[in-house]
């Protein structure tokens, strides 16, 4: 019994439990490129925009297309929006990385809907890192936060990726000053 409630006891502190537990906006960063400063941008999608408004790691500014908004969607699952997006009703899509999928597989921001790829499962990996999982990739899958670069996989855009244990795929919120 002692041991089931220290389980229960740290799942409690590692695993957001409600939207209460992700109040106001938060800068996203990798454990990968936190240390250079980057945060996940996402912009509009826009064939005149950098990688086509995919959404990426870029440097940390006070930008709204860096303030991410946790939105509950039921069963422990998430919408992610920006406050640049979602006044026009946009969501993060972990699109299929395929080259025939929008955008090539990259993440974008697209009409907030009920699909699957807009809802996100965060899975807790320590010390207030996550894993970023879509219900439309499943478990196996996980958001990688690219370096953005043209020799980079799609020149830097974010995409979904087979889950491995790399700094890439280690989302933390930092909260913006809410």
């Amino acid at each position: 019994m002692k041991y089931l409630l220290a389980g229960l006891l740290a799942a409690m502190i590692t695993t957001p439990l409600a939207a209460k537990d992700f109040p106001g906006f938060y800068r996203m960063q990798t454990q990968f490129q936190a240390p250079e400063n980057k945060c996940f941008e996402g912009s509009r999608v826009d064939p005149s925009l950098s990688l086509g408004g995919a959404a990426r790691m870029d440097d940390c500014q006070n930008v709204t297309g860096q303030l991410w908004i946790v939105i509950p969607a039921g069963q422990g699952r998430y919408r992610l929006s920006t406050a640049f997006q979602m006044p026009e009703g946009k969501c993060l899509e972990g699109n299929k990385f395929d080259r025939s999928s929008a955008l090539g597989g990259a993440a974008f921001l697209d009409d907030c809907q009920n699909v699957s790829g807009q809802l996100w499962k965060f899975e807790p990996a320590g010390n207030g890192w996550y894993k970023l999982k879509t219900v439309f990739q499943g478990n196996n899958k996980c958001l990688e936060g690219n370096k953005f670069d043209p020799a980079s996989t799609l020149g830097g855009a974010a995409f979904m990726d087979n889950c491995q244990n790399v700094s890439g795929q280690l989302w933390k919120f930092v909260p913006a000053g809410n």
